[in-house]
């Protein structure tokens, strides 16, 4: 088992090819309201929920839920900027379209080659229609409900939402951007918060970051309050993407809930935004000072002031030998990944090995660590080298001469001349 895993480790996730209608939550203008939880749920009060899952055939004795049930009204989050247009009445033909697409009394997904053809021949039909297909879209996902497709159904979706998600960027100009924001305002959903701001990217590069960054806050403090379950990386994603300083408050805020999510995000936001922060956790002594460490190590050849603020603390003896073992795969090349990460590829589908994920059950945490690539140049070898060697000149206790040699065996493992020779 690996050093950075702390807590319950969690090797594979299986996976469910069940047809599933996920009933949501709605959140009307006046308050805000929450699923009932079923067999795999999130629950959130205020914005739509991650799914709740009422499964056509409930397995292991999962109870399908009962519909919504409403809470208490919370403050809503500041609307957005209106995106400049109103949206047309949808018309009969692209109400028909989208029924087509997501009915909600289909007995199976569309397997056939015959099916798949003609459901992708209504989705091609539907985004012809242009802004009245907007309309029509909008209404669908205001009902907060979703039809699961599952995995290798041949559409190109996981879902009914995901495949209105892709038609609103299809249809693009300023009434697929108004209907993205509208959507990005109505869910709480992770995945969902985060698929949408990279939508949104598409539609206009670089000008609703803060729309994105502000419906991540809202669910994120939804989460902390107990109001939103399940796996929220996605948030943090979305947070160290298109986030700057400015977002450097929230993740300490974070810190106390999501300790290894909120360091992933300040090691990854652009330009180095959150270095600072992680030196000046590592150089004091509070509960966050492993996890500041690791992502200095992790991001020591990016930014030479991580690489000195480590060796600062290796000098002055700060570096417990309880705290050695987790940095030697940080040094030796890997980085920390969100296991349920909304913008990278899986490693599966890359045709990769899929490494084991750490799972730590306070904050319901899931990563694991990899390197960037599949083989290291020798100058990011040696760079890496240099950088144990100093350590090495500099360490006092066993634990750490044990830790950086373990660290240079797994660097010259990956050298491209001995990958060559390998059998």
């Amino acid at each position: 088992m690996k050093p950075f895993v702390i807590s319950a480790l969690v090797v594979g996730i299986g996976s469910c090819s069940a047809w599933l209608l996920l009933t949501r939550a709605r959140a009307p203008s006046e308050g805000r309201l929450a699923s009932t939880p079923a067999a795999s749920s999130s629950i959130t009060a205020g914005k739509s929920s991650s799914p709740v899952l009422a499964n056509t055939a409930p397995d292991d004795g999962a109870q399908a839920a009962e519909g919504p049930v409403q809470l208490a009204p919370v403050a809503a989050r500041p609307a957005a900027p209106p995106a400049a247009v109103s949206l047309p009445e949808p018309t009969p033909q692209s109400r028909q379209l989208l029924g087509s697409l997501c009915r909600l009394d289909q007995p199976s997904v569309p397997r056939s080659p015959e099916q798949v053809a003609d459901w992708k021949q209504h989705f091609q039909q539907l985004v012809a229609q242009g802004p009245s297909a907007v309309s029509a879209i909008h209404e669908f996902l205001a009902k907060n409900v979703d039809l699961d497709f599952g995995p290798g159904n041949g559409l190109g979706y996981a879902s009914a939402r995901a495949a209105m998600f892709d038609a609103l960027v299809q249809i693009g100009g300023a009434e697929g951007l108004t209907g993205t924001l509208q959507t990005l305002q109505d869910t709480a959903d992770p995945r969902e918060i985060a698929l949408l701001a990279q939508n949104l990217e598409k539609l206009a590069p670089g000008e609703h970051r803060q729309e994105a960054i502000a419906a991540a806050r809202d669910a994120l403090a939804m989460a902390a309050s107990g109001k939103l379950e399940g796996d929220v990386a996605p948030l943090f994603e979305v947070l160290n993407k298109f986030g700057d300083t400015s977002v450097v408050t929230d993740l300490m805020q974070t810190a106390k809930q999501w300790n290894y999510y909120s360091a992933m995000a300040l090691s990854q936001l652009p330009d180095g935004a959150g270095i600072p922060t992680l030196i000046e956790v590592a150089q004091g002594t509070s509960g966050g000072k492993l996890n500041a460490l690791e992502m200095l190590a992790q991001m020591s050849m990016q930014y030479p002031e991580a690489r000195a603020a480590l060796l600062e603390q290796a000098l002055a003896n700060k570096i417990s030998a309880n705290m050695w073992p987790y940095l030697t795969p940080l040094l030796a090349g890997d980085l920390y990944h969100y296991q349920d990460s909304a913008f990278d590829v899986p490693m599966a589908l890359q045709g990769k090995p899929v490494p084991k994920s750490a799972h730590v059950v306070f904050g319901n945490q899931h990563f694991y660590t990899a390197p960037p690539a599949d083989v290291l140049t020798p100058d990011e070898i040696n760079h890496r080298l240099a950088l144990i060697k100093e350590l090495e000149s500099m360490a006092s206790d066993r634990a750490a001469l044990e830790a950086l040699a373990q660290a240079s065996e797994m660097l010259n493992s990956r050298h491209p001349q001995f990958l060559a020779v390998s059998p």
